[in-house]
């Protein structure tokens, strides 16, 4: 089903499953009071549709206890630019941004999306091709909640997380970056930064058709828990890290169209390596 058609949706109510699918007719009616205030509030999920290039706060004012909120198909530049009166995302738990061609700025580094923003259990960003960052400045962002970061088809992001911002990823536990074609690095090393970075609970890591990913960090990594990695197509990528890699419970790790995973030789930056020099000299 095409985005033009799910905007033109009024409503598409399923609740057994409490969650709520809208478009942008279905949104008007909602601010226009045409349904009981009482079986918004029950609502988990919702899926926001819009079909306009403003993100409308007010919308989700109507529903102060969603866990799920799904956003999709708008033209909007901004999302979380301004300020909510009544902190209505602090209940949220899970946040998909998908098909969002014209955002530049998801929000997240302002300062009222803090508490929201350590809530956040899954993060999903797909299709948002001029995005630049998942966070608009060099500010630390806390996601000390996340447990789950995917993000896909996002062309225009040249790194993904600030070294700030990634210590604060304690509880991650599976990371997908997938078909961003610009990314150079996963971690922007700032300047003022330590040198080691450690993921303590990732235990997934897959990173596939990153054309320009020449590393994962410009300093040292800690992966004490990670045990599947999966790098394919990313034909720059030379070496994990500048420094160090420390994975003591990988002992393989699957690369390219290759059927079998290769075992890890000595370390993950030495295997890297090797598969790099063998693949030119093919």
């Amino acid at each position: 089903m095409s985005l033009t058609v799910l905007t033109n949706f009024c409503l598409c109510f399923c609740w057994l499953l409490q969650c709520l699918l809208l478009g942008e007719n279905g949104m008007k009616m909602i601010l226009r009071g045409e349904l009981e205030r009482n079986l918004l509030g029950s609502l988990k999920a919702l899926t926001l549709c819009f079909g306009s290039d403003v993100f409308g706060y007010e919308i989700l004012e109507k529903f102060p206890n969603i866990e799920k909120l799904v956003v999709c198909g708008g033209s909007f530049e901004k999302m979380f630019c301004c300020e909510s009166r009544n902190n209505v995302l602090h209940q949220v738990k899970v946040l998909c941004l998908e098909s969002l061609g014209e955002l530049v700025s998801i929000g997240l580094e302002n300062s009222w999306t803090d508490s929201f923003v350590r809530n956040l259990e899954t993060f999903e960003v797909i299709k948002c091709g001029s995005l630049k960052s998942l966070v608009a400045c060099k500010k630390g962002v806390s996601f000390s909640n996340l447990t789950c970061l995917k993000v896909e088809g996002c062309e225009n992001l040249s790194y993904l997380l600030t070294s700030s911002t990634a210590k604060s990823l304690g509880q991650l536990k599976r990371m997908e970056i997938k078909r961003c074609s610009s990314i150079e690095e996963i971690v922007c090393k700032e300047e003022s930064d330590e040198d080691e970075i450690i993921f303590p609970k990732l235990s997934c890591l897959n990173l596939e058709c990153l054309g320009e990913l020449g590393r994962l960090y410009r300093g040292s990594l800690s992966f004490p828990s990670l045990e599947e990695l999966s790098v394919t197509y990313c034909g720059k990528m030379i070496t994990f890290c500048v420094g160090t890699v420390k994975a003591d419970k990988l002992s393989q790790v699957k690369l390219d169209n290759i059927s079998e995973a290769i075992q890890l030789e000595i370390d993950l930056n030495s295997t890297m390596r090797k598969e790099f020099v063998r693949k030119v000299r093919v």
